[in-house]
């Protein structure tokens, strides 16, 4: 089993908490753009994203158009989708619609929750059939992500 570890910057953690608190009640939802070496995931962009589902106080998407036109940028940039954050309006764990999800896209997944009374954000890759935990690395600036 690998154990992935995720380098982010705090500016890029407090955005994306900062995104979650404005979409509530309904899920918000954003894709993680950067590189991965071994084990090591580093996150170089946070992309907003606007949740378009039908059911956005329990699942979320985005829209294919938009996805598309980010990948394409990321790969000119010399990037890749690394992680796919949203939240939830439950514990911050995979729910069954995510796990799904994680076998079509394998990439680090931050789920948030403010079930506790403040944000909580933990990231997950798939393992099998199941999530492991991925080790997160707050780091001041994206400047020292190595």
């Amino acid at each position: 089993m690998m154990q992935y570890e995720l380098q982010i910057s705090s500016t890029d953690l407090t955005r994306l908490q900062d995104h979650a608190e404005r979409m509530l009640p309904d899920e918000a939802v954003a894709l993680l753009f950067g590189t991965i070496s071994g084990i090591s995931v580093h996150l170089t962009r946070v992309e907003l994203m606007e949740n378009t589902s039908t059911t956005a106080h329990t699942s979320f998407s985005v829209s294919p158009e938009v996805e598309y036109t980010l990948l394409v940028e990321a790969e000119k940039r010399g990037e890749s989708l690394v992680g796919i954050f949203h939240s939830h309006p439950a514990p911050p764990r995979p729910s069954q619609s995510d796990l799904r999800n994680m076998r079509f896209n394998p990439v680090v997944w931050l789920v948030a929750s403010k079930l506790a009374g403040s944000w909580i954000i933990k990231g997950y890759a798939l393992e099998g059939n199941g999530p492991v935990e991925v080790v997160m690395h707050v780091v001041k600036s994206r400047d020292s992500i190595p």
